[in-house]
């Protein structure tokens, strides 16, 4: 049975990790407001400082493969981004829409499927200006997209090992292949897309019937620059 570490570590891992807590969820406050990534930082010099771990334990818990392949996925996401790679994906999302509740459709799938490939935090924050801009073009409220957004990108990034930082620890400790991590989710992210694209329909059925064709055209109108769509989105975000 493995021994307890005695109470005053325990006592000041405990407030190494809540300094790092309060600033993950509170980012901006006031009397500290240096940020997430910065707050992470902090939280783990605080557990040397603090003798919880050694600086050698530190230093071996760092895990440099996994690191450098995250790394190196996120370089390629920005490349795909300046080379237009998520323009493309904005006008699948566009092609021949049929109204709202076939959009919302559209982005739950491209989202999922887009999020395997590419991390789920790089189509969240590429994909959110398109799918904002397309629902004020159509006079649609933006909180169902931007939700189809948000939980289909988390539900597409649990079928690869680069999805999410998550998928990546457990393949290297496992030794599992990319293929075989795959075809094992990957029942259980069409079952969960599925699942949430007919919970989001549910919930904002009568939300996705649109605006009339006038209000649209009138939306197209005073719209036409992609600063304009964004204010319209956000404007509809805010009214929910």
């Amino acid at each position: 049975m493995t021994e307890l570490a005695p109470l005053p570590k325990v006592l000041l891992g405990s407030l190494a990790f809540g300094v790092f807590w309060m600033l993950a969820v509170f980012p901006s406050v006031p009397f500290l407001p240096i940020g997430r990534t910065a707050g992470a930082l902090l939280g783990a010099v605080l557990m040397i400082v603090f003798h919880v771990i050694s600086p050698d334990d530190a230093y071996a818990s760092i895990d440099l493969p996994i690191l450098g392949l995250l790394f190196a996925t996120m370089v390629l996401g920005g490349y795909l981004k300046g080379a237009g790679m998520f323009k493309h994906l904005g006008a699948v999302l566009a092609w021949r829409s049929q109204g709202g509740r076939d959009l919302l459709c559209r982005v739950c799938v491209v989202t999922a499927l887009a999020s395997a490939l590419f991390t789920n935090d790089t189509c969240c924050v590429v994909l959110t200006e398109f799918v904002l801009e397309l629902a004020a073009e159509r006079g649609l409220p933006a909180k169902p997209f931007l939700l189809a957004l948000a939980t289909s990108a988390n539900v597409g990034s649990s079928a690869t090992p680069i999805g999410n930082p998550q998928n990546l620890v457990i393949a290297f400790n496992s030794r599992i292949t990319f293929l075989q991590f795959f075809f094992g989710i990957l029942p259980a992210m069409l079952a969960g897309m599925a699942v949430n694209t007919v919970m989001l329909l549910c919930m904002y059925w009568k939300d996705l019937e649109g605006a009339s064709p006038d209000e649209v055209a009138a939306v197209k109108e005073g719209g036409g620059r992609r600063g304009g769509a964004l204010a319209g989105g956000l404007g509809a975000l805010a009214q929910q």
